[in-house]
């Protein structure tokens, strides 16, 4: 990551206390999360009211419409619901203007006062609200387009990828395939960005400057690849083409084997009723995938059965990969630690407890 960038948990935090006074822009490429900030944002922040805006979509209809006081012949303005304002609300509001670089020039500039003052036309933000932005990088060449006088009213973040730990250790908790995980560890350049890439050509990435912007590696791309892997059985001999479509041929190649490596591992029903003579994986790779699967699957009833497979593992390696994603797991840490094997085996990692 250069220097000059921070990741998505840092953005996060920069929005959460310097949000009431500075909009906070986020700039980075496509699908690599910046739009999940909201509602990361939204569970540490439980007494504010969440409230998305797609800017791309917005004309200026959809910003609000004038009301008229016939008494006193004045019209005054009535905000759209979608931006949380209104009569009697006065939960501070968590507002986020999603794509605000694609917004049309009157929509950018009605949208300019809730940048700097927290006001759309004559009604204020509940007080102690919060407003940030995201767009595209001005290299991206995807239509973000944000005016000198604009972006002077914002702070403006550059964000780079998420790295491949952060990444599994956020699909670990989010039901992502084991095959998509064993993908990410084993082919880290999937979550380079262009403008910092080692190697020019990585076949994987959104890169404009070779051409690869239709289907390419991207965390959003990443998760729906697990989506597509979910459907395998009734995909077929379609499920190549399909994975295609949704991260480009280099890695759909790259998962196909993957999908083909788990279908040649031992069934999960087979570790849990048998785990002391279960057959083990032969391979490194092997290894590896069964750590991510096992950790997936994992729960109270079969911690310990697993646990008895797990320590007959002859790559240290990939035990090690096991453990730390279960303990990286905030839904099914606590879980595995009232396991004794298990505990007793994150102790020999040297890394946890």
């Amino acid at each position: 990551m250069n220097a000059n960038q921070i990741n998505l948990s840092q953005a996060a935090n920069i929005i959460k206390y310097c949000g009431t006074t500075n909009t906070i822009l986020l700039k980075g490429q496509p699908g690599v999360g910046k739009s999940a900030i909201l509602s990361s944002l939204a569970k540490q922040l439980p007494d504010y009211l969440p409230c998305y805006i797609d800017c791309a979509n917005l004309d200026l209809g959809d910003l609000g419409m004038p009301v008229i006081d016939r008494d006193l012949m004045q019209t005054h303005y009535a905000p759209n619901a979608r931006f949380g304002i209104g009569r009697n609300q006065n939960r501070p509001v968590l507002l986020m203007l999603d794509e605000v670089g694609k917004s049309s020039r009157p929509v950018l500039n009605m949208l300019l006062p809730v940048i700097l003052e927290h006001r759309l036309g004559d009604v204020s933000l509940p007080t102690g609200s919060i407003v940030f932005a995201t767009t595209n990088l001005d290299t991206d060449g995807v239509g973000d387009n944000i005016p000198a006088h604009a972006h002077n009213r914002m702070t403006v973040l550059d964000v780079s990828n998420p790295t491949a730990d952060e990444w599994i250790a956020w699909a670990a908790e989010h039901d992502i395939v084991p095959e998509v995980m064993a993908f990410a560890r084993e082919y880290p350049q999937v979550f380079e960005r262009y403008d910092n890439a080692s190697d020019t050509k990585n076949p994987y990435i959104f890169n404009p400057m070779t051409g690869n912007t239709k289907a390419f590696c991207s965390p959003r791309s990443l998760e729906k690849a697990s989506n597509v892997i979910k459907a395998r059985d009734m995909l077929g001999i379609a499920l190549l083409p399909t994975l295609i479509g949704t991260v480009g041929e280099a890695a759909a190649r790259d998962m196909e084997a993957m999908v083909y490596l788990a279908d040649q591992l031992p069934q999960f029903n087979s570790i849990v009723t048998d785990p002391a003579k279960c057959k083990l994986p032969e391979s490194v790779g092997a290894y590896f995938l069964m750590a991510f699967s096992l950790a997936a699957r994992a729960d109270g009833k079969t911690m310990d059965a697993i646990m008895t497979y797990v320590d007959r593992w002859t790559s240290f390696e990939a035990t090690t990969l096991f453990i730390a994603t279960l303990a990286g797991n905030n839904n099914k840490v606590s879980m595995a630690c009232k396991c004794r094997g298990f505990t007793k085996a994150a102790a020999k990692t040297g890394k946890f407890f």
